[in-house]
């Protein structure tokens, strides 16, 4: 029963988002989301499903061939990704070592059985509690991350966290404004040296790009969060009336011709 109401929590919460128009499949497993259908406003009907040995093939064609260097660089979240992996082979056995841990969950975002986005909340039964997301390049501005993001959060929700953080470089100013939107905020600036690599590369680029080097810092962005108990008592009727009046709104200004523009 209490899974049940867990997977209702979370239909809802998803449900309200701009970005979706409806959530069809929700399975939650000791609090971990397992899998989740949607049809997203931007793109139609996409996937989300807990990360498996068998996705290493198509993780990594993502990672290699779906990113772009820049955002490749920025994105290396130990174990799976620091140092890169040089084969699929290879990223399954990192799946499969990490899946013998207990303090992780990672998702894939697919559309048409190809992954087109990534997401990960680790660490969560420590004070160090850190997510990440990345989407395929060319499926950037439409909205994705912000969806993958707040699917992150409600996972953190489910787990009943109080907060967690990611990490951000300074200049990239459209995660640090995706982030803000989701209600995170800086809380530090974390020493640059364990970064070196990376703000060099970065340094370089500025320089072939005929400029001069930026001056960067990784700054790291929390949020707070209610737990389910305090969400479940926020919620009242007027506020579920609320949504559902919203959603309906939403609909409606489509029109004859389908879907909304997202903005996001």
């Amino acid at each position: 029963m209490a899974t049940f109401h867990r997977a209702e929590e979370l239909k809802r919460a998803l449900g309200a988002l701009p970005q979706v128009a409806s959530v069809d499949e929700i399975k939650v497993e000791n609090d971990i989301i397992k899998h989740v259908t949607l049809e997203a406003e931007s793109i139609g009907k996409v996937t989300v499903h807990q990360l498996d040995v068998n996705d290493a093939a198509g993780l990594f064609d993502f990672y290699s061939h779906g990113l772009s260097e820049k955002p490749r660089r920025q994105f290396a979240p130990y174990p799976l990704f620091h140092t890169p992996p040089v084969s699929a082979d290879e990223l399954a056995c990192r799946i499969a070592d990490w899946k013998r841990e207990n303090d992780w969950t990672a998702v894939n975002l697919v559309k048409d059985r190809r992954i087109i986005g990534f997401g990960l909340l680790k660490r969560f039964k420590s004070e160090q509690v850190t997510s990440a997301i990345v989407i395929r390049d060319e499926f950037l501005k439409k909205g994705l991350g912000y969806l993958l993001q707040n699917i992150i959060i409600e996972q953190a929700r489910l787990l009943n966290l109080k907060m967690f953080h990611v990490k951000v470089v300074s200049d990239n100013l459209a995660s640090v404004r995706l982030h803000e939107k989701c209600g995170f905020r800086q809380t530090k600036v974390l020493p640059s040296a364990i970064y070196e690599e990376i703000f060099k590369y970065l340094s370089d680029c500025d320089r072939m790009d005929g400029g001069e080097a930026v001056e960067r810092q990784l700054i790291e962005m929390a949020i707070e969060l209610g737990s389910t108990t305090e969400m479940d008592k926020s919620f009242s009727i007027d506020d579920s009336a609320g949504a559902t009046d919203s959603k309906m709104m939403k609909k409606n200004s489509r029109g004859k011709h389908g879907s909304i523009k997202n903005r996001t």
